[in-house]
């Protein structure tokens, strides 16, 4: 049966049936069309709508991007400087801090290394406990000084001073210094001794 002979038997049926029942199948294909269009209009819109909303968020999110443009530079170029400071070689904290408390005047009474621990996945961070007894401010304020703007990244975590009950011109300050190497650099070590033994 070929497309012609069926639209000729559709139509054969429509004329044998009654007025009221060609009113009705024709008000049944007019609200056919009807919901059809408004459906594929609805579908139209809320596609139109989200695409609109989707725009609008990257356009608030390239607004975004260019008003933090200038921190992000900064913040990248700082931690290029940290980088920098970090340097591919370790720092030997207890001479480095013996050292910067001669040329500060200062004289470490106790000193303990804790050992080192992760710090994230790319840094480990080896830090020293101090103490110092009977120290001026001017002192320990030239000491931290020596320690924080050293070629190398070493700072300062903790820091607790007191005075002294007999002289309060003179402190007692704990000190927790750290400094932070490359986490890679320290499993190739460990690697290297592993090869050899």
């Amino acid at each position: 049966m070929t497309l012609r002979d069926r639209i000729d038997a559709i139509r054969d049926r429509f004329e044998r049936l009654s007025q009221r029942e060609r009113t009705m199948v024709g008000a049944l294909g007019i609200t056919f069309v009807v919901m059809l269009t408004l459906i594929v209009g609805f579908l139209i819109t809320n596609g139109l709508s989200s695409l609109e909303e989707s725009n609008s968020d990257m356009r608030q999110a390239l607004r975004d991007i260019e008003t933090q443009r200038d921190g992000y530079l900064k913040a990248k170029a700082k931690l290029s400087q940290l980088e920098t400071r970090l340097g591919s070689g370790n720092v030997q904290l207890g001479g480095f801090l013996e050292q910067s408390a001669k040329e500060a005047g200062v004289e470490i009474t106790e000193s303990s290394e804790r050992p080192a621990v992760a710090a994230g996945k790319k840094y480990t961070e080896r830090s020293v406990e101090l103490r110092l007894s009977k120290v001026h401010i001017e002192s320990l304020a030239n000491f931290l000084k020596r320690i924080e703007t050293g070629p190398n990244l070493v700072v300062v975590t903790n820091l607790l001073v007191r005075t002294r009950d007999d002289r309060h011109q003179e402190l007692d300050v704990e000190i927790t210094v750290a400094t932070y190497e490359h986490a890679h650099d320290k499993g190739a070590k460990k690697g290297e001794k592993g090869d050899k033994t």
